[in-house]
Parts: C-alpha cells; structure tokens; sequence
C-alpha cells in the first residue's frame, strides 16, 4: 500500500543538512508569505473599492514617492544586513554582528530623514508641476512620514533573515504592515479617503518597526549584551555602494511605469496598474519566501567554501519555487478579467495588463534566487551592471509605449525589462559560480 506520509519522511531522510534546512524554512516561509499575499490582496481590494480608481491612484503615487525615498535612504545597506550578519553569525562573531546592525542603522535613518524632509519641501511642486494633480500634495506630505520607519523597519527584518529567524522576518517585512493597514483602513478611508489610507499606512509601519527592533532584541541579547560592536566602515561601504546602485536601478525599473503613467496618464490610470502589478506580483510571492532562507544560505555557504551546497541550494529552490507559481500565473493568463472585477467594474479595463505582468513575473520565479546569489558572494558589481542596462531599457520602453499604449505600454515595458534583467543575470551565474537554475538540461559545473 502507498503511503505518502513514509515516502516523504523517506525523502527528507535522504536530503543533506542543507536542503533539509531549506525544505523547513520554505514551508515556514511559504506559510507566511501564503498569509501576506492573502493580506496583500484583501488590502488593495479594500482601497480600491473604497477609493475607486482614482483615490487609488494618488493613494499609490504618494506610496511610490515614499518607497522610493526609503529604498535611497537604506543605502544600499539591506543586502549587506543580511550578508555580514548571516556570514558573521555562522563562525560566532558577535563583535561583528553588533557593529553591521549600530552602522547599518545609523547610515539608514541619517539618509533616510534627509530625504523625508526634501520630499515635505518638494510635495507641492511634485503635486502641481511634475503630475498635474492638486489633490495629491496632503497624502504627500502625510506620507512622508513613513519615510524612515518603512527603511528602518525593512533593515530589521533582513537582520532578521541574516540571524535565520525566518518567521519573524517575513511577519516584519510582509505581515504587519499589511494587516495593521488593512484594519486602519477599514475605519479611517470612510471619514477621511485617501488620507485616512496613508494614516493607516503611517500607523501600520511605526508599529512594525517596534516590533522588529523588539524581535531583534529578543534574539541577540544573550549575545551582544557585553558585547562592543565593531566592524570596518570600510568594508561595509565597499558592498553596500554597489548594492546602492543595484537599489536605484530596481526602482527605476519597479517604480518608472507608475510615476510616469502619472505623469502622462493620470491617477485613475496609475490606480488600475498599480492594483494589477501588485497582483501579478502575488505569481513571485513563493521567490520571496524561499529568497528569505536562501540567502542568508548562499552567504554563509560562500563564507565556508562550500561551493557544493551553495549550488544544491540555487537549483532545489529555482524547482520549487517555479512549481508552486505555475497556478497562479494560469489564473493570470486565462481569468485576469475575473480577478481584476474583484476590485471593481473600473479595473476590468486592466485584465491584459495582468495577463502580461504575470509572464514576467513567472520568468522572474523560474529564474531562481540570481539575484541573491550575486550579491552574497561577492558579485554585488556584476548585477548592478546587469539592472543599469535594464534600467536605461525600462526608461526607453516606457517613454517609447505609454504615450501611445497607456497602461498597456506600461505593462509591456515593466515585463520585458523583468524578464530581461533576471535571464541575464541567470547567465551571469552561470558563468561566474558554474550553476544553472533555470529548470533546463545544462550540465552543472561548480567553480
């Protein structure tokens, strides 16, 4: 008789440390993250029917004038976090340890409040002059706000990841903030719209990041106690700088088609692409959640020389992560009118612009963790190169296809240069490190 229960204890009796590892922490992961897409989803539903098209549009443009900032404002240290505490954890350097977190810290929320207050200053130019809306200069103003708590917030939860305390990771950087927005939202866009929505938003991002520093507290404080931190500011910058570049370059090619579908097109345009990449953007949920134990894995496998287990780990997740998006990407490309009237008859109007973000999103999940695997052994330069050329093509795209196409354009520009940027950077893996993690016949080589 088969039993499915003892083939898999077989199974998971026969992976090496590593992949077991991997296999608990993905499903943990996996777990989570099925929870904060869920939340994800039930959030922009909710703005979106409250708000309409149009009060989602300014509500998403005040946010990616805010995501921008706080992206610029962690200085490229996110990445680093997770590298030099995951690589300094694994051999006990506490020392170490202590000294990433204070630096990292100090350099974010120095950065980040400067653009904050440069935003407040600029608000109602960017209102009047750079997108011709009025009404978007008080959620504006309001959001900055968020500013240095959504850095600071994000920066604790990859600290998190590099301690490999996974669960709390992924709830600081995925689960509260949707969840506390979501319940604020549900009183304060009824008496105050769009405003209610970024107060929500504010609430939600100051409470996450107690919780994180909470969380971070909990799980260092036998170990850094007595400790004096202490690492070179040197080496910190000479990764974070090209990691820098690598975050400026990912918001030209994640942010461009909103900001200049607001410029050309209008909020109620930005309101309907925005509800659609973020749905889209559910197909790569699964990337995220296996990123979150791959890549403190590929840092600390790099940091040993295990060339063997860093290539295991690349290619097991690359498979699991393109089996479990599969569903998702066919409801994208066979219903995505269904899907978008859940948010309303006024986003119908995008189900081809879902239907062409979800392709490049699949490509994304199917790549594997390339990006990752870059930068956490050492390629930081490599991938910033890659997502420069990417960037420039995004702009052309989009200055080429929204004029003409709209939304559509927009669409076509964000998957091409998605899809582009992570083939690339598959090939660069495959020629610095010997791995293949697209899910085709290539004979692995490890260097």
């Amino acid at each position: 008789m088969f039993h499915p229960l003892s083939k898999f204890k077989n199974f998971y009796q026969h992976l090496d440390i590593h992949n077991r590892e991997l296999l608990r922490g993905a499903s943990t992961a996996f777990v989570i993250k099925v929870l904060a897409a869920g939340l994800a989803f039930l959030f922009n539903i909710v703005l979106a029917r409250l708000l309409g098209a149009e009060g989602a549009g300014l509500y998403f443009l005040a946010f990616t004038v805010m995501t921008i900032a706080a992206t610029l404002g962690r200085v490229g240290m996110d990445n680093t976090m997770i590298r030099f505490v995951a690589a300094n954890v694994v051999v006990q350097n506490w020392i170490a340890v202590k000294g990433v977190y204070s630096k990292v810290l100090w350099f974010a929320f120095i950065s980040s409040s400067v653009l904050a207050v440069l935003i407040f200053i600029l608000a109602p130019w960017l209102a009047n002059s750079a997108f011709s809306e009025p009404e978007l200069m008080q959620p504006l103003r309001w959001m900055v706000l968020a500013i240095v708590p959504f850095a600071l917030l994000t920066l604790h939860a990859q600290a998190l990841m590099g301690l490999k305390s996974i669960r709390d990771a992924i709830l600081v950087l995925s689960v509260y903030v949707p969840l506390l927005s979501l319940l604020g939202c549900a009183f304060l866009i009824p008496l105050w719209g769009v405003n209610g929505a970024v107060w929500a938003y504010i609430i939600a991002a100051i409470t996450t990041l107690l919780i994180g520093v909470w969380r971070w507290q909990r799980a260092t404080t036998p170990h850094l106690q007595k400790v004096v931190g202490h690492f070179e500011t040197k080496t910190l910058l000479e990764s974070s700088m090209p990691l820098f570049w690598v975050a400026v370059f990912t918001l030209v090619i994640n942010q461009s088609s909103i900001l200049m579908l607001g410029l050309w097109e209008g909020s109620e345009a930005v309101g309907i692409f925005s509800v659609a990449i973020r749905t889209a953007t559910l197909i790569s949920f699964v990337l995220i959640a296996v990123n979150s134990i791959a890549a403190p894995k590929f840092a600390a496998s790099y940091k040993q020389n295990d060339m063997l287990a860093l290539e295991q780990i690349a290619i097991n997740s690359a498979k699991l992560t393109t089996l479990i998006a599969m569903p998702a990407l066919l409801l994208c490309l066979f219903v995505p009118d269904l899907i978008m009237q859940i948010f309303g008859e006024q986003f119908v109007k995008g189900a081809f612009v879902l239907s062409i973000l979800a392709v490049g999103e699949f490509i994304n999940v199917a790549s594997g963790s390339v990006g990752y695997l870059l930068m956490m052994t050492g390629n930081e330069r490599l991938y910033r190169n890659t997502l420069i050329v990417c960037a420039i093509l995004n702009l052309i795209l989009n200055l080429l296809l929204i004029p003409y196409a709209g939304i559509i354009g927009a669409a076509i520009a964000t998957a091409v240069t998605l899809a582009l940027q992570n083939l690339i950077a598959v090939v660069l893996v495959w020629n610095k490190l010997g791995i293949m993690t697209l899910p085709i016949p290539v004979k692995v080589r490890i260097k």
